[in-house]
């Protein structure tokens, strides 16, 4: 597994420009909706609610090479401020100078923990229920209730697809995986759910328990070896597996993988799906940062780092990374009456939900601020659905928009967003397509 020393040359590439704490789009003269939304915007979520430059990716970056260079030492007041991070990536899209900024952050937290700090407490029992046998969640859910939601038959023999659910989609957010189950019937597709499923790692991964991601790692790649193709419906799930977990196995995945949003795009791509059912509603579209954000940066760094020649590749880099930041939205242009209206921050600049990094468990003021702000962003498009599909979230939105609510009964004050309805793409889907 990469450590934190063996980023060191690439830590060394920050030279504190700052650059990362905005979201940049390219078009900082380009018009929002309001006022509140134009020009150049601070897009760090940890940055923006504390207000001090140790919680932004450039104090991280150099908290990073200060470790390096034995000018810090181990302390939970320090993995306090390193933790304090959604692990968005917006500070990788702004960087100009390519630092693996989420990977150098997540290992400094592994650092940390590994020179003796104990992992801060709600991170700590994420990992101790994950490697408890009758849970393997981060829930505090019984394993034997994980498929209790779908109504076929489990771990079905001569299937070639599985449904890789999450932990989310199994135990809170149970209409995603319905849904998605529903959707992948309607288009054709044979597949089959396992019951030997344990959590995809990436909160364990994310808040620098490595030992317990690498368990479920190994556990879950064994498990689906023989599959052809794992399909999701969790964000946060898809970039682990996509992203991580050759990365930090050292082998290629043995199955193709492919979120279902992607797969309703390669079908509509073929022409072999065309959805006649209206949904006349004015919506706007939040991208998810592990299945929009991440793995446009990974389709890039791909590209990258088999490339000659970065001056001509990195064109060719960043028109596939464009390509995948449109797939949702041809999508959503494909659907007879949805009236798309963009929110200012959007595709790799998009602002972040507040919920990943393991920061809606140990850091939950802090979630619902980030929520409560994206709302504000797709209030101010007029819109009246806020649309995404990662079920993590649906879950902290929810929650901003119960709590702008309150502050609109409390205070009396109209609250944008407050009147927003939180719609999962996939829900949507199920019901236009016979």
């Amino acid at each position: 597994m990469t450590s934190l020393e063996e980023l060191r040359e690439i830590n060394a590439r920050c030279i504190h420009c700052r650059a990362c704490q905005y979201a940049y789009s390219g078009e900082p003269d380009r018009e929002g909706e309001t006022e509140d939304y134009t020009g150049m915007l601070q897009g760090c979520p940890a940055g923006i609610y504390f207000e001090w430059e140790g919680y932004f990716n450039s104090g991280k970056q150099w908290m990073a090479r200060a470790w390096l260079n034995g000018e810090m030492e181990a302390s939970k007041e320090l993995l306090e401020v390193v933790e304090a991070c959604t692990t968005c990536g917006m500070c990788e899209t702004q960087c100009p100078n390519y630092i693996d900024t989420v990977h150098v952050t997540e290992e400094l937290r592994a650092a940390i923990i590994e020179a003796g700090i104990e992992p801060l407490s709600k991170h700590k029992a994420i990992a101790e229920r994950v490697r408890r046998e009758d849970m393997r969640n981060p829930y505090n859910e019984p394993r034997k209730e994980r498929t209790a939601w779908y109504d076929g038959t489990p771990d079905e023999s001569g299937k070639k697809v599985a449904y890789f659910v999450g932990c989310t989609g199994a135990y809170r957010q149970q209409h995603v995986a319905e849904r998605t189950a529903s959707i992948l019937k309607k288009v054709g597709i044979d597949f089959t759910v396992l019951s030997g499923e344990v959590c995809c790692g990436s909160p364990l991964l994310r808040t620098g328990q490595k030992d317990a991601f690498e368990l479920v790692m190994e556990e879950n790649l064994e498990l689906f070896k023989d599959y052809d193709l794992l399909v999701f419906s969790c964000a946060g799930c898809y970039k682990t597996f996509r992203n991580d977990y050759p990365r930090i196995s050292g082998k290629p995945l043995p199955f193709k993988l492919r979120h279902t949003v992607e797969l309703i795009y390669d079908l509509i791509q073929e022409g072999k799906l065309n959805i006649k059912k209206k949904y006349a509603k004015k919506v706007t579209w939040h991208d998810p940062c592990h299945s929009v954000r991440h793995v446009g940066i990974a389709i890039e760094k791909e590209i990258l780092a088999n490339s000659d020649n970065w001056l001509m590749d990195s064109r060719k880099a960043e028109k596939a990374k464009e390509e995948h930041y449109e797939i949702p939205r041809v999508v959503l242009k494909n659907i007879p009456g949805l009236d798309l209206h963009e929110m200012y921050r959007i595709k790799g600049d998009s602002f972040c939900c507040g919920a990943g990094g393991g920061v809606k468990s140990q850091y939950p003021d802090m979630a619902l601020a980030t929520s409560k702000e994206r709302l504000r962003e797709a209030a101010s498009t007029g819109a009246e659905i806020l649309m995404t599909s990662c079920p993590f979230c649906i879950t902290n939105f929810q929650d901003g928009v119960k709590a702008l609510k309150k502050e609109e009964e409390e205070t009396g004050v109209k609250q944008p967003g407050s009147d927003l309805k939180v719609v999962e793409l996939l829900e949507v889907l199920d019901e236009l397509l016979e």
